[in-house]
């Protein structure tokens, strides 16, 4: 006659019986069970430091969706322009004093020397800031650091 016992029932059982045991233990029981509540306590406060993190994180880009929606098509002053990108090129750019911007009426000129490696990235981030309307690309183009600039 077959057993209805599987073999994962008797190991969940002799697990089950050996964690009550350990709690259960006279002489060591109630420390073990000092640490596993105070590792829960500890479990459950992190994970609500967790949760409001990102609630918080969660409320402030939903926040500045909002605001680049309400104002995407503001007018940006030139000067606004150039340092918006200027704080963005160390991003892409291993190098980015190199590089000189200039903007005209939302649309920013690039010139100066960068890898090659490192201009799609460059020019992807800079259209994506607001206020730019377009990107012109005056930028000589190196193969590696050091190298004269390739011909467009």
């Amino acid at each position: 006659m077959r057993s209805r016992f599987s073999a994962g029932t008797f190991r969940a059982g002799f697990g089950a019986g050996a964690v009550f045991a350990a709690l259960a233990d006279p002489r060591r029981g109630s420390a073990r069970r000092a640490r596993l509540r105070d590792k829960a306590i500890s479990l459950f406060h992190q994970a609500s430091r967790e949760a409001w993190r990102q609630s918080h994180n969660l409320s402030q880009r939903a926040r500045g969706t909002a605001y680049e929606f309400a104002h995407a098509g503001e007018q940006v002053a030139d000067d606004v322009l150039v340092e918006r990108v200027r704080a963005q090129l160390g991003r892409p750019v291993s190098h980015p004093r190199a590089i000189q911007v200039s903007a005209q009426n939302g649309e920013v000129t690039l010139s100066g020397q960068i890898l090659r490696s490192e201009l799609d990235e460059l020019l992807y981030c800079i259209s994506r800031i607001r206020g730019v309307k377009a990107v012109h690309n005056a930028l000589d183009v190196l193969a590696t650091p050091g190298s004269s600039p390739s011909v467009h």
